[in-house]
């Protein structure tokens, strides 16, 4: 792990204090990380068996999200009976000429208004209503009423991460849960809307936990502020190292911060790629033995 100047390592120390018994490791590498993988997946429901002992694949989505070059964009939804949560995935780009529409159309296109408030960027609202209304919202929905006491667990990766975020936040705008019973956890997530979205994440999700892995460069994109005002919203647990198990983390409770990713230059792919020491599609075979306690 890289060492802190004795300002980064107070600021880090400072921000670290405040949600640090909230965030769990366990939770995040072993039931978040493998359904955001899985999602890349064209037979999720394999690592859905291999990483939990009791659980019921529902449906896979996988549409056209995209109207420039026709790239699809993908979710699953799942339960985990021993859990007691409801899970929502969403994939992340299909490849890089995605990467490329999904970064240009967020530099040039006006931010369209979101459901919930504030503005997020078109390709990552179109991407998320072209597969939540493809069927993922009403499997959620009777999900939801199959089992009342259930949580619902929301993830995704990169692209997934943005629309993962938007999933959480509509169901509780919506009224469909609490935000007591909204877990959202993204890996990778890029800046998804403006400073009044962000402002709705964290007031309509409070368990909400991005992610990122060292020096991900896409977790810096779209740049913050510039002509669309992007900003991430909160809050983040930064991984400085491989992300091994017993890796320390920072956790920063704040919209952007400076003792997390934000302070320091992002220019790795690899970074993006890999998350607990895995790559994002070590799913695509399912999970075998990578959840010690499924």
């Amino acid at each position: 792990m890289k060492r802190f100047t004795t300002v980064q390592f107070l600021v880090a120390l400072a921000v670290s204090t405040v949600l640090a018994a909230d965030y769990d490791d366990p939770i995040a590498r072993y039931k978040f990380w493998p359904m955001a993988s899985a999602a890349y997946s064209d037979n999720p429901a394999q690592c859905v068996s291999d990483n939990f002992a009791h659980a019921q694949f529902k449906n896979q989505y996988t549409v056209v999200c995209d109207d420039i070059q026709n790239k699809t964009c993908s979710g699953f939804t799942a339960v985990s009976i021993n859990d007691k949560a409801i899970i929502l995935s969403f994939r992340g780009d299909a490849d890089t000429s995605q990467v490329l529409d999904e970064i240009i159309e967020e530099l040039f296109d006006p931010l369209s208004p979101f459901v919930a408030g504030g503005a997020v960027g078109k390709y990552f609202l179109d991407a998320f209503n072209a597969v939540w209304n493809a069927g993922m919202k009403n499997d959620f929905l009777a999900l939801k009423n199959q089992h009342t006491s259930y949580e619902v667990w929301v993830t995704g990766h990169s692209l997934g991460g943005a629309m993962a975020a938007l999933a959480a936040t509509s169901i509780s705008k919506l009224g469909y849960m609490t935000p007591a019973k909204i877990k959202l956890i993204t890996f990778g997530e890029p800046r998804v809307g403006n400073v009044d979205f962000a402002a709705t994440v964290d007031s309509l999700v409070p368990y909400t936990f991005r992610v990122t892995h060292a020096f991900d460069m896409f977790v810096q994109l779209p740049q913050q502020g510039g002509d669309q005002g992007y900003q991430h919203h909160k809050a983040e647990i930064w991984y400085d190292n491989n992300m091994a198990v017993g890796a320390a983390y920072v956790v920063c409770d704040e919209d952007e911060g400076a003792g997390c990713s934000d302070g320091f230059p992002a220019f790795s792919l690899d970074n993006h790629h890999f998350y607990f020491n895995t790559g994002y599609l070590f799913a695509m075979t399912g999970c075998p033995g990578y959840n010690p306690n499924p």
